[in-house]
């Protein structure tokens, strides 16, 4: 099947896994990827035993997934060919260091970054969709601006417009107004 544009999510959690599905279940026509470094959830995902519960979440994931809705392991790989990139890691609070036990711990943010960064091999949209705090705009711009990757930083609006040669990173809020 030809796919008129791939999505590819970051992150097989709470937040990734049932965003993604809802999308290729209403979009056939958008290849939708959700990659995760943690194989058994991958797993899951690929069974009848889903590693998240939410109503209805079941029935959306088998009508989507091999038609449109595909899980893997290949990060790289998945985000080489996507369009469009979905960052949901885990954003756990701090165990150490500055802000220990009250602000979030983005390590794995910002090893997406440099992955992203590392495998794009041409333009992408960078949505972040997870628990990020504020100052993951900052994050992104400060781990990205250590290459020499282009790279754009901003909001996605009605009319925007990204260049095919440049990143754009954009916030999703988990609820709209």
């Amino acid at each position: 099947m030809s796919f008129s544009t791939r999505i590819l999510c970051i992150g097989a959690g709470y937040v990734g896994g049932p965003t993604m599905a809802v999308i290729a279940d209403r979009c056939p026509h958008v290849k939708v990827t959700v990659t995760d470094i943690n194989a058994p959830r991958i797993a899951a995902w690929n069974s009848d035993e889903l590693p998240i519960y939410e109503p209805g979440l079941d029935e959306v994931v088998k009508r989507a997934r091999g038609r449109n809705l595909f899980f893997t392991t290949e990060v790289a790989a998945g985000i080489a060919e996507a369009d469009i990139i979905f960052v949901s890691v885990n954003t756990p609070t701090k165990e150490f260091g500055q802000g220990a036990g009250r602000a979030a711990d983005l390590q794995w943010w910002e090893k997406t970054a440099r992955q992203i960064l590392a495998n794009a091999g041409r333009g992408k949209i960078v949505v972040e969709k997870s628990t990020l705090p504020g100052g993951g705009g900052t994050s992104w711009q400060r781990t990205t601006s250590r290459t020499n990757f282009p790279r754009s930083v901003g909001e996605l609006r009605p009319g925007c417009e990204c260049s095919a040669s440049r990143l754009a990173c954009v916030r999703m809020p988990a609820r709209l107004p």
